[in-house]
């Protein structure tokens, strides 16, 4: 049976789909649409995640996010799905034969000179070679493991300080919890 993609509360997810459309299904938890993914996991989202790739026009293999986030109104808490393809969050519908148009793609990572450098001063040659690590099973674990670390920090800090205490993380140390977590639970 495959890795089901499980999704944690204001965690995004990069995933890319095997097929243009999922298939509708009904569960424990109501109406659910199921989409199998290029690396082998599948995913069930609410029927609302549907319709959003639909009106983004997210076509098969091509790499987007998905976020679970959760929404304060006063006391109550609610889930928003949120739908994007360049990290941002939902963005505005287009066509799909104009997403494959190397302009709008260029648009749509702000500007044809902004793509991110891979760290050796190359800059990647899609989106895809940028963030294929984190389409795999491990790239989420280490992002999930990563989010934990900064979560663990930034409640220690608010410990420490109404315990009177005035403590900082840096990046290091966020760094270094983030890899711990990840190589003890990749164990």
């Amino acid at each position: 049976m495959s890795e089901k993609v499980q999704f944690q509360t204001n965690v995004p997810i990069d995933i890319a789909l095997k097929y243009n459309d999922g298939k509708e299904v009904t569960g424990q938890y109501g109406d659910q649409v199921l989409y199998t993914l290029t690396d082998g996991r599948v995913m069930y989202v609410p029927p609302i995640v549907k319709k959003k790739i639909d009106e983004l026009g997210i076509g098969r293999g091509e790499l987007f996010t998905i976020t679970k986030a959760e929404k304060k109104n006063g006391t109550r808490r609610t889930i928003e799905w949120v739908v994007g393809t360049d990290g941002s969050g939902d963005r505005k519908p287009q066509k799909r034969d104009q997403q494959r148009n190397g302009t709008a793609l260029a648009q749509r990572r702000g500007g044809a000179g902004s793509a991110p450098a891979n760290g050796n001063g190359h800059r990647p040659s899609s989106l895809s070679d940028a963030k294929g690590f984190l389409v795999t099973g491990h790239g989420q674990f280490l992002l999930q493991a990563l989010a934990a670390a900064v979560d663990v920090a930034s409640a220690t800090e608010r410990y420490a300080a109404a315990c009177g205490l005035e403590l900082q993380f840096t990046s290091e140390d966020l760094r270094e919890i983030g890899l711990s977590i990840y190589t003890t639970g990749a164990k």
